[in-house]
């Protein structure tokens, strides 16, 4: 019976560890060395006494230690919190302040997930990564107490050197504090220019080592994201106790600055209150998918803000499809501009409403720890919806706010020539990393998430680094272009 415990104990830690609580790594071996002992004292006092009672008992053991040990060394989600949907993301307060056992606890937690599962850790450590690794980690034993802000800012000037965007860790507090402005100016269609003075320009290569990018535009988002909040500024070095002067340039060219101090800094309740909006008057989310038919200029348009794949998106799509075929639609656009990312089959799905029997998707490697498995896909079959299959012309928007699977959709598109690519080049690379494990670091509560995977694009004769538009233009004109394309055909 105690064998029986130890050995389910032992195969238990696998989910438990991915969908309920942290199980320590030494957990393993101690289960692991009490099976193993349990089974000694089984077989040697004669417990059991068949042969094929052995047998079986010894197999039975050796399975639930292997599953032990493969799910901790090879499992990618082993202790990541991407199944805990009782772990909140947010982490302590950026002032909080951690002692230097604590920081270099942390530190050494995300250098451990980053080499067991990072496909560039595979068979060497990156000379660049490690070398920052133990230029941080010499500045931590010198100090005697590290806030979370400069541990998180330490830590992103080591993982930033990889140029992988989808890797990376950041303090998200419970409740930030937004620049009560912002809304204004980007609703009237002015964009910041400066801070204090200092041009983007000037503040992207500032801080470049404090984020994860593949495209200097999605640094570019990043950075103006963070400076838009009270936390955001605190991670990117500039105190608002003084004030803060922002610039911002109008449509026409012209500028204006206008400084604001802490308490010019709302929770979002206060900044939807002094803006005059909520997220609808029912208090009901707007959809990720929907969209319109414009029969009169020949085009629908699928708006689709996060790449969901379920049945609501499933149903949309036969919907507005049927919707095509019923008013003989010949355009078809997909409007991605906000759309960051989620599960790459929402692109599958709508291309089998395409006249196309296979296409290519690219390949990818995935890392299992101490495995590497290559997942190559010399070309997808099209299981086409034979009775809704359109023909006319496919269009795909994009800003550099279309992330991972958003940018593989228009990728998919692009490399397999099935329409045309609208707007700015998205936000990463189609060869690059992703597929995402997700952490938290033990004493800052840190969010912190790692690729897994080595993608490669569909068509790989494509020298390019990115999935270049087929009609660039700024992600607010997208749409016009979109309409001016189509009149013109």
């Amino acid at each position: 019976m105690a064998l029986l415990v130890s050995l389910l104990c032992a195969i238990m830690t696998v989910p438990a560890s991915v969908f309920w609580i942290q199980v320590p790594d030494v957990m393993t071996v101690i289960l692991t060395v009490i099976s193993i002992a349990l089974l000694v004292g089984c077989l040697l006092t004669g417990t059991v006494k068949s042969i094929c009672g052995k047998v079986l008992v010894s197999a039975f053991t050796t399975l639930a230690i292997l599953i032990a040990v493969l799910g901790q060394y090879c499992n990618p989600y082993w202790n990541s919190i991407y199944f805990k949907t009782h772990v909140s993301y947010c982490s302590k307060p950026m002032d909080a302040m951690l002692s230097k056992k604590e920081a270099v606890e942390d530190l050494e937690y995300a250098m451990h997930y980053l080499n067991k599962l990072h496909p560039m850790f595979y068979k060497e450590q990156p000379v660049e990564v490690m070398t920052r690794y133990y230029e941080v980690l010499t500045e931590l034993d010198s100090a005697e107490t590290v806030s979370v802000c400069e541990l998180n800012r330490k830590i992103q000037y080591i993982f930033s050197v990889m140029g992988d965007g989808h890797t990376y860790v950041k303090a998200v507090m419970e409740e930030p504090h937004y620049m009560k402005d912002i809304y204004k100016f980007n609703q009237a269609g002015c964009k910041l220019v400066a801070i204090n003075g200092t041009e983007l320009d000037e503040m992207l290569e500032q801080t470049k080592d404090l984020y994860s990018f593949e495209v200097e535009s999605w640094q570019l988002g990043l950075v103006k994201q963070d400076l838009s909040s009270l936390e955001g500024l605190q991670f990117v070095g500039i105190s608002a106790e003084d004030g803060v002067e922002y610039t911002f340039e109008a449509a026409d060219g012209t500028r204006e600055s206008h400084t604001y101090y802490e308490e010019d800094f709302l929770t979002y309740e206060e900044y939807e209150k002094y803006n005059g909006f909520d997220e609808s008057e029912d208090g009901s989310e707007e959809p990720f998918v929907q969209y319109i038919i414009d029969k009169e200029s020949n085009v629908a348009i699928l708006t689709l803000d996060s790449c969901t794949y379920n049945k609501e998106y499933i149903d949309t799509l036969k919907e507005m499809f049927a919707e095509v075929k019923k008013q003989q639609i010949g355009n078809v656009a997909v409007d991605l501009r906000n759309n960051g990312g989620g599960n790459s089959f929402v692109a599958n799905e709508f291309i089998k409403y395409l006249d196309i029997d296979s296409y290519q998707t690219g390949s990818c490697i995935w890392r299992f720890g101490i495995f590497m498995i290559p997942l190559e896909t010399p070309e997808t079959i099209n299981a086409k919806y034979e009775d809704l299959v359109f023909d006319g012309n496919v269009y795909v928007l994009t800003s550099v706010d279309s992330f991972s699977s958003s940018m593989l959709f228009a990728d998919y598109i692009k490399d397999n020539q099935l329409g045309t690519i609208i707007g700015e080049a998205p936000g990463n690379t189609p060869n690059g990393y992703g597929d995402i494990a997700v952490f938290k670091l033990p004493n800052s509560a840190m969010f912190m998430q790692i690729s897994t995977k080595q993608f490669f694009r569909a068509d790989k004769e494509n020298p390019s680094d990115l999935v270049d538009p087929d009609m660039p233009c700024d992600r607010d004109e997208a749409m016009d272009v979109l309409y001016e394309t189509i009149a013109g055909k």
